[in-house]
């Protein structure tokens, strides 16, 4: 897999998490959110690492 295409991959589940989040936003909602963020920071370690700076 192209660090490109895991880049994508981890953003596009991260957004798809916090938008489920912010739509339940009670309980499960706020570890959705969680989880989106979490996965919004992996997908900037990948751009780190594919920018090598």
């Amino acid at each position: 897999m192209n660090a490109f295409y895991a880049f994508l991959l981890v953003s596009l589940a991260g957004f798809a998490l916090l938008c489920a989040g912010v739509w339940l936003l009670a309980g499960l909602g706020w570890s959705l959110v969680a989880g989106g963020a979490s996965l919004f920071c992996i997908a900037g370690f990948i751009r780190r690492g594919m920018t090598n700076g």
